[in-house]
């Protein structure tokens, strides 16, 4: 099982533990199937470590974007209701 990085707590977890984010055409999507071409973030499915991954600037340094605490809160709530 390949393991990740959580960019919020930056524990190394099995990767079906995370939650993937990729970024297409501007705008952080989540990649459930773990299949969008590009850079990849992983995070996991708790409050703690989405405040922590804002908190550090990590979304916007790692994807290379310019993204709103909205958006990725937008995106993180997809990636919820879709599982």
């Amino acid at each position: 099982m390949p393991m990740r990085k959580c960019i919020g707590c930056q524990q190394s977890r099995p990767q079906s533990e995370l939650m993937r984010f990729t970024v297409r055409e501007g705008n952080i999507i989540p990649d459930a199937g773990s299949k969008s071409e590009g850079r990849g973030i992983y995070l996991c499915r708790s409050e703690e470590c989405f405040q922590l991954s804002i908190k550090r600037k990590a979304w916007n340094r790692i994807l290379k974007c310019k993204a709103n605490t909205d958006e990725i809160q937008r995106a993180i709530e997809t990636a919820l209701n879709s599982n």
